[in-house]
């Protein structure tokens, strides 16, 4: 098969000129494929088109694809896939990065799996034997992490553990040229979890590989600054043309929290004990947010009756208290670990309402209005 390696580049030249050659000796181990890489540079002001031409004179397995405009990563993809599809007559189609965090030579290990039969291979940190670099910071640590297992739970795909790894290898007939790449929800990083999502879809056979992340120590990071932005708004916008119920949901969550407050503060200025007026308001709340979400989030799959509604509502209090439970246990841990402060504090509640949403939707739309068929 004729298999196109993209990688995307800006100002790599450093690490493009030392990942070429590599590339090129690892090749010469895949008798059984013929293999390419196609460089897309996003317009470099240092020497990375250089190289990679000059590479591209000497080596008819070197290609590159200059943008006349810098579009995001999830743009240069775009075109790049486009061209290997097209013009290259690409069979594979491997995502690569320049940096050397991916290493070169677990390309065959990707082959091999297209070879059992597999369409969608996903180099994984997150499977047994997958690592990331013990350097990275608790900050990015937890945004990789847990960008994939909100991900994971948003969008139902309980069988991959890892949403945001930019290492893969795509079958394109079936697959790839069966995806509208011009509708691709992100031009930056956050298209991985949208391709991702269209590739499941389509009944991809995808198999997760470990992968060792490596530590970039040169060049320039392609990771933009609204990357967590980006891949959050991803994953909303494909809830919600999935199921707008989520978002009737959220909406029910915020109403919720507004009687929360107004209650449990009226309670307490009445002259109801403290303690006392914030749980009798947090009963109120659920009670409010149980009716709208039975009447209007979930009205398609509305619980009738009064024993259904009765059985339903314990069951809807007891799994909307365990991630307040939950969030003393995050606070606590976190403050304990990293310090008692603004940012900490506030990050730990961050962490248990963004799963807490996620739990709460789960069991809500898995349990307590779950669809039947017909």
């Amino acid at each position: 098969m004729k298999v196109v390696i993209v990688v995307p580049t800006y100002n790599e030249g450093d690490n493009i000129g030392q990942l070429l050659p590599i590339l090129l000796e690892e090749f010469k181990q895949i008798p059984n494929h013929k293999c390419h890489v196609l460089v897309v540079d996003g317009n470099s002001t240092d020497k990375t088109q250089e190289i990679v031409q000059s590479f591209a004179d000497e080596n008819p397995n070197i290609h590159l694809l200059v943008e006349t405009e810098k579009s995001g990563i999830g743009g240069a993809y775009v075109k790049a896939f486009k061209k290997a599809m097209h013009e290259m007559g690409a069979e594979v189609v491997m995502e690569m990065d320049a940096d050397m965090q991916h290493d070169p030579r677990d390309v065959k290990r990707f082959l091999a799996e297209i070879d059992n039969g597999f369409d969608y291979v996903i180099g994984s940190r997150y499977v047994d034997g997958g690592a990331i670099p013990q350097e990275w910071g608790f900050h990015r640590k937890f945004l990789s992490w847990g960008g994939s297992m909100f991900a994971r739970i948003m969008l139902g795909m309980w069988s991959i553990k890892d949403f945001t790894t930019g290492y893969k290898a795509t079958r394109v007939k079936g697959i790839l040229d069966r995806l509208d790449l011009d509708s691709v929800l992100s031009q930056g990083f956050a298209y991985k979890i949208d391709f991702l999502y269209k590739t499941f879809k389509l009944g991809a056979k995808i198999k997760e590989i470990p992968i060792t992340f490596g530590l970039r120590d040169r060049g320039d990071s392609k990771i933009e600054r609204t990357t967590a932005l980006d891949s959050l708004k991803v994953v909303l916008t494909i809830r919600y043309k999935e199921n707008s119920s989520f978002f009737k949901f959220l909406i029910t969550g915020l109403i919720g929290m507004f009687f929360d407050f107004a209650f449990a503060n009226l309670l307490k200025f009445s002259g109801i004990r403290s303690g006392f007026s914030a749980s009798l308001a947090a009963l109120i709340a659920m009670l409010v947010t149980f009716t709208l979400n039975n009447n209007w989030s979930f009205k398609s799959s509305a619980i009738k009756g009064v024993s259904d509604i009765s059985r339903n509502l314990v069951v809807y209090i007891f799994s909307s208290s365990l991630p307040i439970i939950l969030r003393f246990f995050i606070v606590e841990v976190l403050i304990v670990s990293f310090g008692d402060n603004f940012m900490i504090y506030n990050l730990a509640l961050i962490v248990s309402i963004v799963i807490g949403i996620a739990w709460n939707y789960f069991v809500y739309s898995k349990f307590i209005w779950k669809k039947t068929n017909g």
